[in-house]
């Protein structure tokens, strides 16, 4: 039986995609407990439209990404931290702690998962930290300055 996943199912599918599974299995577990429809011609058509909207909305996300990413290319972004008086940090700077950076002084909106940090960034000075999309990367510097 065709069936269209409503929610992910661990060993079976993701949410949204189109599966033929045993009529026991989609009688008997996924259509009661709400898990899976029954993949009717119309359901189809339904799953196929959103299916293009998501895709679209994703190709619209990246170009937005990419655009930001090519902006902060080369720049450097502050961030105050606690330090030590040899320069260690208290709490190490985090991938939130750089997109709060970069909201405040360039005045754009990255996402903490596109942030990517080499190495843990615990000391005061300038680090690398690498803004990622699915296409594109870039480098950004951050100056983690000290604050007593």
């Amino acid at each position: 039986m065709k069936v269209i996943l409503q929610k992910d199912i661990r060993g079976l599918g993701r949410a949204h995609e189109i599966k033929d599974v045993a009529d026991g299995y989609a009688l008997n577990f996924l259509l009661p407990h709400k898990y899976a429809v029954a993949a009717t011609p119309e359901k189809l058509k339904e799953v196929e439209a959103g299916r293009a909207a998501r895709e679209a909305a994703e190709q619209k996300e990246e170009a937005a990404l990419v655009s930001k990413l090519d902006s902060l290319n080369g720049k450097s972004v502050t961030v105050s931290a606690r330090a030590t008086e040899k320069g260690g940090l208290f709490k190490a700077i985090t991938a939130a702690d750089i997109a709060k950076a970069i909201r405040s002084e360039q005045s754009l909106e990255i996402l903490e998962s596109a942030i990517e940090l080499p190495a843990p960034v615990k000391t005061v000075g300038e680090h690398k930290a690498i803004l990622s999309s699915k296409t594109k990367k870039a480098e950004l510097l951050v100056v983690v300055a000290a604050v007593k």
